[in-house]
C-alpha cells in the first residue's frame, strides 16, 4: 500500500504534537499509571506510522548521512578557530 508522503508527513507532525501535549499534561498532573499509558499510546502512534508507511517514507533530512570531505583543509580554514 502506498501512502502519499504529504499525508505521512502530516500524520508524523500530528503524532509529535500529540506526544508533546501528553508530556505537558504529565508535567502538570504528575506521573500516574494512566498518564504513562496515555504517553505510551501516543508514542506508539509514531511507531505504527513507521510500520505502516515503511522506512522509505521517513521524514526527509532526519538520519540522512552527511558527507565529510576526506582531504586536508587549507590553513586559512583554521585561522579564526581560536575565537570559537
Amino acid at each position: 500500500m502506498t501512502i502519499p508522503s504529504q499525508d505521512v508527513s502530516a500524520a508524523r507532525r500530528a503524532a509529535r504534537d500529540l506526544v508533546r501535549a501528553v508530556e505537558h499534561l504529565k508535567s502538570q498532573h504528575g506521573d500516574s499509571v494512566d498518564m504513562r499509558r496515555l504517553l505510551a499510546d501516543a508514542q506508539r502512534i509514531s511507531e505504527d506510522l513507521d510500520i505502516l508507511a515503511g522506512p522509505d517514507a521517513a521524514e526527509p533530512g532526519i538520519g540522512d548521512p552527511i558527507m565529510i570531505p576526506d582531504h586536508d583543509y587549507p590553513p586559512e580554514f583554521w585561522s579564526d578557530a581560536d575565537r570559537e
